[in-house]
């Protein structure tokens, strides 16, 4: 079912990033049954928009790729299109993926998609619900507030947000709790806790910041590299991504160690 989180970063200035995490296990109707390298969040190569979603695993990951290929390809929509334009179009585009099925066996899941407008100082970032109810074939879109002068968890969704809302209310001091780091620890921790059966493997993150294209980025978790919810087990060219250690700090891809410069958590 999945561990989903939106997290909305803000510095002195204002909102500075939006960053979706979520878990990397996929189960098949019960807890016993799980696959831990799934990829469940995404990015667009052409614009500042990422995604990521929970409940019904196997159409989200379809239809997110195929939205992802055609962004990139430039044909979705212009590259002036404003945040809701794009979000219209994407929504249409799986709303008709969806609707092109019959006797499937597609059960609820909802994806979050974050956005920004502008660039820089000046710009503005969005976050949208878009929930599919198998039941009635119907969908449910809304915008949600990212209104806000400190850095905290804006949404959290999927079988595991129940655990993690309450790590947030109960572990750390308050100013930890306004910090990126301090949710991202709370998130790596309700992970490892594992109480959660139906969330599980790695975490994974992608995110957009003011004046940068959207971003996967690399994880070392458990002495291991991760990308996209799938470990590494060869490569060299480590540096060409950001990568986190479970401190949230930034680190080294090749060593794991955090790197010379980064703040330390």
């Amino acid at each position: 079912m999945t561990t989903l989180a939106v997290e909305l970063s803000v510095d002195s200035r204002g909102p500075c990033a939006l960053y979706i995490a979520s878990d990397s296990r996929i189960t098949w109707g019960k807890a016993s049954s799980w696959w831990d390298s799934a990829q469940k969040t995404f990015i667009s190569g052409g614009s500042p928009d990422i995604f990521g979603y929970c409940g019904s695993a196997f159409v989200p990951t379809q239809v997110l790729n195929q939205v992802s290929r055609q962004i990139e390809a430039g044909i979705l929509f212009s590259p002036d299109a404003c945040a809701i334009e794009r979000h219209g179009r994407w929504l249409k585009t799986i709303q008709d993926s969806v609707s092109n099925s019959l006797s499937a066996q597609i059960t609820d899941f909802s994806i979050l998609h974050g956005s920004r407008d502008g660039i820089g100082m000046d710009c503005t970032f969005h976050l949208w619900i878009s929930k599919f109810i198998a039941s009635s074939k119907t969908w449910k879109d809304k915008e949600l507030s990212l209104s806000s002068d400190r850095s905290h968890f804006v949404h959290l969704d999927g079988s595991g947000a129940t655990h993690l809302k309450t790590l947030v209310e109960t572990t750390g001091d308050p100013k930890s709790k306004e910090t990126s780091r301090g949710a991202f620890k709370n998130f790596f921790q309700s992970l490892k806790n594992e109480t959660d059966n139906f969330s599980g493997g790695a975490p994974q993150i992608v995110g957009i910041f003011r004046g940068k294209e959207p971003q996967y980025f690399g994880l070392i978790w458990n002495n291991a590299r991760y990308f996209c919810g799938c470990k590494l087990v060869a490569g060299s060219n480590f540096s060409k991504i950001l990568w986190f250690n479970e401190l949230f700090e930034r680190a080294d891809g090749r060593t794991g160690d955090r790197l010379k410069g980064a703040q330390k958590h």
